[in-house]
């Protein structure tokens, strides 16, 4: 980056210079602005064009104007620099010694444009080589002002921008020395800079000396070395200096930075083989040394390496004293990771990639050494990412970490963090400034976690803790916000938990361990052990989940699998001081034998009679089963105290609810009003609960007792409940016994009968829709009643002839809470509506009424009931039968969920959700709708129903106003309607043919007005099965459209959108008829019929437009008339052709029979052959026979001669005469020619006359 900055100031410099300069000292004046182009584009080596006006004089001093200056620009493009206004002033006296003396000169807006190739290469340094007489040029004085300069890097596709550049220069001649003084900003970032070099040497090395110091930067960097260009590339390669950018009234003598080394610059990277880092006094410097490397091309990366001695922070820093006389104990761990962290937030983060490694054997921060110190990171934005940290922390402790940490805006730090520590209260004095007894017991201790810690959280996730023998896993949080009390949460899982050594490791996070800075925390809790141990008893298996805020304790959910032989769930809160503590637990308790836990009560309670009778009542209530509620007081502390216990024991139940003015009272006794019921098979088991000895009196089996009873001076107390009027009648009576201590048993009924029960409604706040026409109530009923809940049970009566039964479960805990089953004969959307919103009809118009919707009357509620009704009326179309759901109240708002019933001949089901916020009405419903008829929904003609077949609907909407008819103006959602077996009635999607047929028949010119009655007369007639469709709709404010719905069958397909206009009860729609012409498809039309509908939503009109049908149908009559022209053609066409297979068929039949003719001839050549061949066979063959009878006939003749005849045979040659071989033999008969003319007459060969043969 730095060599980039160098190139560019450099090349501004450079180019400015020359460009505004040198081509002055060429100018003929005569032509001065031709000459000055000419010239200086032959100096720079570029194209310069002076734009603007020359102005120019000679006395005092030569002295030249030039405006608009611009160098390098191609045609049309921007040039590579251009100058709003050069002046400059030389003296004359030089110039007789062929040298040039500028002694002023200013360039004013100056802006370069240089650009960094692909290939790192510079575009400036390509091209035609300038022609600079550098050693005849001496300049004084030259200033710039308001520069610019942008530096493209395609390599990178960044752009970098020079900007408020102003510099100062000198030169003793144009090969140098340059002097270069003046600030600008990069990228936004302004400084100061100065540059100082040499001549350029043999090498072509310039030696150049630059000082960068940035001003919202703590150090400035000071650069010695040679800038040369290499293969049209800039190297600077020397040494560097780093200096501190501060006043030298803050910079310490001893504490001073010293860092120094060398560099090379290029385009692609900044390397730093060696550097040489000192800090401290320089006698007795901190040293650290190592290398560097940062990658600025296109993969940008970085590499640091250092190695280092033992450092003392305090010695090198301003963050404290030194040595042992700036220990402070009370540090908190808060203030030493502040201290650590403000060092390493002062250390600059690269924005590249990269890699640092650190190696230290101490670090000394303050009383604090960290020994060890090992540490590998890469930057990662305004923070590190931390691949390996280690370092030995006080008390032998072991720390590893590894993630990310953000040192910029808020610090923090995320990733995985290990601590073992070998002398753990060493460890808890150095962080908490105090050691906990239940630590100093602990040899080993430490921690691995998953931690996200910054100056306001502190998190760790997959926390396990090893504490001695015991061992904790799960997660601690700690958030500390300004103005805000801190909150700690601990999530912890083991084999033992010991309070009070939980106590001080949730003070170490805290910072301290003490009670009272605990409890200024908000403290949230969930733990799980093994064994749990405080206030001197021991559970096992407990699991707890506690809160603490503001005073006030809660237990979410606590289990113990044993304590003192009981098992127990519980939950609650309490809060306040001991006087007026405000409570509210629950709990579940089980045990066999419930006694050794009374008595672990009475260890830690206050003595009380009660509790000594409950504990003697123990053996009663074996095989225990509880649930127990607690209740003392409120946040204005007059609330009574209230205890209830609901369960099972020794094969009974037992619910009780014992009240008082306040906890002190409740404790003596005083004030006492119990209500309890008790149920047990047994009479005796059920008194002997109830702490008293059994009256005479016998109870059926599985007895219940509920009674309200009122104390007195002995421990009996009577009670009972009548109500009577002459239109109302309330019954509630028994018999009750009492033992002032624990428990009530008792059972009853309860009836009602009125003829009107508005008037009690009303005074007890309760207002019904519709009231003030009576409601006349008869209705009967059981009920039992504990701490928790009054459960009223066989409900069964009629209101305004309309039946009802179920079961009802009122919440005693929680005001208005209650919950049950309810089955009417007929229940009313309309009705329901009313009571949340108000009226909701208007009676004189019959629509959606336009009053406010009212307040609520009531809120806070929360009334869960399971509904059945035979009759659901919806408002819209029929009733919903054998309608069931659950239906939950909450005085301002009413939600029905899970609803089901049978509807429009499918299956309803859905949810409905009505709500009244402080006057402002909204709606939020999501039904689905299977299997409905749709002649039922859809319009009826008196022919029938335009559609029938199924669908299943699906709808999501909501809605919000001030008065009903607002709501339903801004209904929105969406949903989706699925049409099955879909049949339109009146619509014929098979009319095409007739359609066609009708068209062809006219006589005239076919136009929409022409086949409109006829398209009328076979459209709206029939039906059309067009079966599955899937019509997905939207609601916004208060209209539900339909888009894009398409649909279809073999003859032709349906596509088209709709409105419906709720509020107004109107609808628009349109539906595109595209008949599917099959073969008769034309490109370019389409037979298509588009259907407008609009009107009331109970009976909209229709129109239909055919002018796409009129098209199609004109289309293919032309067509038609075309098509018959082209076959006219084709037949003619088809003659010809079949003129030219004729003769060709011909030919080749012609060349086939020459083929036959020349096969038959060969053939019968073949057998002439063969018979001639068989002929000269059959006559060498009679040869032989004859040749052979010969030489047998020769041979019986031969034998048949006399023997003499053979003696007297004359050889045909002589003696005398010579036998040449291949000549003729002379015949014996001396017969010259030597023809073979067989023996002499009379003479012939005798074979019987043979030397030594014997004929036989």
């Amino acid at each position: 980056m730095l060599a980039r900055i160098l190139v560019t100031l450099g090349g501004l410099l450079v180019v400015a210079l020359f460009a505004a300069l040198i081509a002055p000292l060429f100018i003929d004046w005569t032509s001065f602005r031709a000459d000055f182009e000419r010239e200086a584009s032959r100096i720079m080596g570029k194209p310069v064009v002076v734009h603007g006006s020359v102005d120019a004089r000679l006395i005092p001093f030569p002295t030249v104007t030039l405006n608009d200056v611009r160098v390098g620009a191609s045609d049309g493009g921007a040039p590579l620099i251009q100058v709003a206004q050069f002046s400059m002033s030389a003296e004359l006296a030089p110039f007789l010694s062929g040298e040039a003396l500028i002694f002023d000169m200013r360039l004013d807006r100056p802006k370069a444009r240089l650009r960094l190739q692909p290939d790192g290469t510079l575009d400036w340094a390509r091209g035609s080589r300038a022609a600079i007489p550098a050693n005849t040029v001496i300049l004084e004085r030259v200033e710039i002002a308001d520069g610019e300069i942008e530096f493209v890097d395609e390599q990178t596709g960044r752009t970098r921008r020079v900007s408020e550049l102003s510099a100062d220069l000198s030169a003793r001649t144009l090969a140098g020395p340059w002097r270069v003084e003046g600030r600008a900003t990069l990228d936004g970032e302004a400084g100061s800079f100065s540059l100082t070099s040499n001549t350029v040497d043999e090498t072509g090395a310039l030696s150049l000396r630059a000082r960068l110091v940035p001003d919202e930067r703590p150090f400035g960097v000071e650069l010695d070395g040679d800038l040369k260009i290499v293969d049209f590339r800039p190297v600077y390669a020397g040494r560097f200096t780093l200096t501190e950018n501060r006043p030298a009234s803050e910079v310490k003598a001893d504490g001073a930075l010293r860092i120094n080394g060398e560099f090379q610059l290029t385009n692609e990277s900044i390397r730093v083989p060696e550097y040489h880092f000192e800090i401290g006094p320089p006698d007795d410097p901190y040293i650290v040394t190592g290398e560097a490397t940062l990658d600025t091309g296109k993969d940008q990366r970085f590499l640091l390496i250092a190695d280092g001695q033992q450092i003392d922070v305090s010695r090198i820093g301003n963050s404290g004293s030194s040595g042992k006389t700036g220990r402070d104990p009370a540090v908190s761990l808060r203030q030493r990771i502040d201290a650590m962290l403000a060092i390493a937030a002062d250390i600059p983060i690269p924005q590249v990639p990269g890699r640092a490694s650190l190696k230290l054997p101490a670090i000394v921060i303050g009383d604090t050494t960290v020994r060890d110190v090992r540490l590998d990171v890469r930057p990662d934005g305004a923070g590190w990412i931390v691949d390996n940290a280690v370092a030995l922390l006080p008390g032998r402790t072991q720390l590893e970490a590894k993630g990310r940490l953000s040192l910029k805006e808020q610090r923090s730090f995320r990733g995985d963090l290990v601590i073992a520590s070998n002398q753990p209260s060493g460890f808890a004095n150095w962080l908490a400034g105090s050691v906990d007894p239940a630590i100093r017991t602990l040899k080993t201790a430490g921690f691995s976690a998953t931690v996200n810690l910054t100056d306001t959280l502190q998190q760790f996730e997959n926390l396990e803790v090893a504490a001695g023998p015991a061992t904790l896993r799960g997660r601690i949080e700690r958030q500390s916000f300004a103005e805000q009390p801190p909150a700690l949460s601990l999530q912890l899982k083991g084999n033992r938990i010991d309070m009070e050594a939980l106590q001080a490791l949730a003070g170490l996070v805290a910072g301290d361990a003490s009670t009272g800075t605990l409890l200024q925390h908000a403290i949230a809790a969930d733990l799980s052990a093994e064994t749990f141990s405080a206030f001197g008893e021991e559970a096992q298996d407990v699991q707890a989940v506690l809160t603490f805020k503001n005073g006030q304790l809660q237990a979410e959910r606590v289990a113990i699998g044993a304590l003192s032989g009981a098992q127990l769930a519980f939950s609650g809160r309490i809060s306040g001081g001991l006087e007026k503590p405000v409570v509210s637990a629950k709990m579940k308790l089980a045990a066999e034998e419930l006694t050794p836990f009374l008595e672990m009560i009475g260890r830690h309670s206050a003595a009380h009679p009660a509790l000594a009778r409950l504990i003697k009542a123990g053996p009663y209530y074996s095989d225990a089963a509880f649930d127990v509620t607690l209740t003392a007081g409120n946040k204005e502390g007059n609330a009574p105290f209230t205890f209830g216990v609901i369960g099972t024991a020794n094969g009974g139940k037992i619910a009780a609810s014992y009240q008082a003015p306040d906890v002190a009272q409740a404790l003596a006794g005083q004030g006492m009003l119990l209500e309890a019921t008790l149920e047990n098979p047994q009479t005796s088991v059920l008194l002997g609960q109830a702490g008293l000895d059994p009256l005479p009196f016998e109870a059926d089996a599985n007895g219940i007792l509920a009674i309200k009873l009122q104390s007195t001076e002995g421990s009996k107390a009577n009670g009972s409940l009548t109500f009577t009027t002459e239109r109302t009648s309330l019954a509630a009576n028994g018999v009750f016994d009492l033992a002032r201590a624990h428990y009530l048993e008792g059972q009853g009924k309860l009836t009602l009968k009125s003829e009107d029960l508005e008037p009690y409604l009303l005074l007890q706040g309760i207002g019904l829709p519709q009231m003030g026409s009576g409601l006349p109530v008869t209705v009967s009923a059981e009920f039992a009643t504990d701490a928790e809940k009054i459960a009223v049970t066989a409900i069964e009566g009629k209101a305004d002839q309309n039946g009802f039964a179920g079961a009802l479960s009122i919440d005693r805990k929680v005001l208005g809470k209650a919950q049950g089953e309810l089955s009417v004969d007929a229940l009313d959307l309309a009705w329901l509506g009313e009571g949340i919103l108000g009226q909701v009809h208007d009676a004189s118009t019959g629509g959606l009424a336009l009053a406010p919707v009212v307040k609520p009357a009531w809120t806070g509620l929360d009334v869960a009931l399971n509904v059945s009704a035979k009759r659901f009326w919806p408002g819209v179309y029929g009733p919903v039968t054998g309608f069931a759901g659950k239906l939950q109240w909450k005085g301002d708002e009413l939600a029905l969920s899970d609803a089901t019933g049978d509807w429009l001949g499918g299956k309803l089901a859905g949810r409905l959700q009505i709500g009244n916020a402080n006057g402002s009405g909204y709606l939020r419903s999501k039904f689905d709708l299977t299997g409905a008829d749709i002649a039922e929904t859809g319009w009826v003609r008196p022919t029938g129903p335009v559609a029938t077949g199924r669908f299943d609907l699906a709808v999501a909407m909501e809605a919000a106003g001030a008065t009903p008819q607002a709501m339903v103006q801004s209904l929105s959602g969406s949903g989706t309607a699925t049409l099955n077996g879909l049949t339109l009635n009146g619509i014929n999607t098979a009319a095409l043919p007739q359609l066609m047929a009708a068209a062809d028949a006219m006589k005239t010119d076919i136009s929409p007005d022409a086949i409109r009655k006829a398209a009328e007369n076979l459209l709206f007639t029939g039906q059309s099965v067009v079966g599955a469709v899937k019509v997905p709709f939207g609601i916004a404010g208060g209209t539900v459209r339909a888009q894009n719905v398409t649909a279809g069958d073999g003859n032709a397909a349906f596509s088209g959108e709709a409105a419906f206009d709720l509020p107004a009860g109107r609808m628009s729609g349109t539906i595109d008829l595209t008949f599917r012409p099959g073969e008769e498809a034309l490109a370019g039309a389409e037979p298509r019929v588009r259907f407008s509908y609009a009107g009331l939503l109970a009976s909209p009109g229709v129109t239909v437009d055919v002018t796409e049908l009129s098209n199609f149908l004109s289309l293919r009559a032309f067509e038609r008339e075309r098509r018959r022209v082209e076959t006219l053609q084709a037949n003619v066409l088809e003659k010809q052709r079949l003129r030219r297979e004729v003769a060709l068929y011909r030919a080749r039949a012609a060349e086939r029979e020459q083929q036959r003719l020349r096969t038959i001839a060969e053939e019968r050549r073949r057998q002439a052959a063969a018979a001639e061949a068989a002929r000269m066979r059959a006559e060498a063959e009679a040869r032989a026979a004859a040749e052979r009878r010969a030489e047998d006939e020769e041979r019986l003749r031969m034998r048949q001669l006399p023997p003499r005849s053979i003696g007297r045979q004359q050889t045909p040659v002589a003696p005398s005469q010579d036998a040449r071989r291949g000549g003729q033999l002379p015949s014996p008969s001396g017969n010259p020619g030597g023809q073979n003319a067989g023996p002499p007459a009379g003479q012939g060969l005798n074979f019987d006359l043979l030397p030594d043969i014997t004929v036989q």
